[in-house]
């Protein structure tokens, strides 16, 4: 089975510097303080396990997309550190993880310390391409 997009599917993708800007904007959020992170699910009226029903989305759609367009353009490091955050996101999901996603267990929880850490190298993987300028948290 041949995975490659097919040229209509390319040509209805976002070109690749908008795709890394939406991906760059999840991982800015997964990077901020705690406090910038409640201010961003309050200023959306979302709840805060949106942040990571947000990276789902880009992890899954934005590396693909862009590597359709622009293959190895991503260096490895970056699709890694991706995974990392995948992972640590995954570990602290389901009910009895709830507490993790409040207010106190954004500030305080060492999951949230590893994500952050991750989400910090992956922008400064993004920005080292060049293509975009990465976002603030107030910006979002």
């Amino acid at each position: 089975m041949n995975s490659a997009p097919q040229p209509e599917a390319l040509d209805a993708m976002p070109d690749v510097p908008t795709s890394l800007l939406r991906l760059a904007e999840t991982l800015v959020m997964l990077a901020a303080s705690a406090d910038e992170q409640v201010a961003w699910a309050a200023r959306h009226q979302w709840h805060a396990d949106e942040l990571a029903l947000d990276f789902d989305w880009a992890h899954g759609w934005v590396p693909w997309s862009v590597d359709a367009r622009s293959p190895a353009l991503l260096p490895p490091v970056l699709h890694d550190l991706l995974q990392r955050i995948d992972d640590c996101l995954a570990e602290m999901s389901g009910e009895d993880n709830a507490d993790k996603w409040t207010p106190e267990g954004l500030a305080t929880d060492p999951g949230w310390a590893a994500v952050r850490h991750l989400s910090c190298q992956a922008l400064t993987e993004i920005a080292t391409l060049g293509l975009i300028a990465i976002p603030s948290p107030a910006d979002l």
